[in-house]
């Protein structure tokens, strides 16, 4: 079994947590310098263009750690599509599904280089996430 920092290429095997509402562009520049890997959720912006805008923004003040994007791949999710789209345009490292199935996203971003994590509240689904190719659990 790989540990977080070599999966993530990051020198502590820490994430910080993408926090609805409360994690922002600059804790994740923060976060990512320090050495960690940091993740925001995609549904923290009203636009794409924002959440694009924020992304990069990142990526042009960090020198270390791993970024990563937390989907919510369930209907509800109606940006999906979009988000999903923007994270393989950008080059995320990792991707954090929650609440629903994440078969699209392991699709799309195992070919790119992108691991994808998956929230689980069962054992039964980490069974089915792992069995889709999901990187950790």
């Amino acid at each position: 079994m790989k540990k977080l920092n070599e999966i993530l290429d990051i020198k502590h095997p820490i994430i910080m947590a993408p926090m609805f509402l409360v994690t922002n562009t600059e804790m994740m520049i923060e976060a990512m310098n320090s050495g960690i890997a940091a993740c925001i959720p995609a549904l923290n912006f009203r636009t794409i263009e924002e959440f694009e805008k924020s992304i990069k923004e990142i990526r042009s003040k960090t020198t270390s750690g791993g970024l990563g994007v937390n989907l919510i791949v369930n209907k509800s999710n109606i940006k999906l599509e979009k988000q999903l789209e923007s994270c393989v345009k950008l080059g995320v490292d990792f991707i954090i599904t929650s609440l629903g199935n994440p078969k699209q996203v392991i699709q799309q971003c195992k070919p790119k280089g992108i691991k994808v994590f998956c929230d689980v509240a069962e054992e039964k689904y980490a069974k089915k996430v792992e069995e889709l190719g999901a990187d950790a659990v």
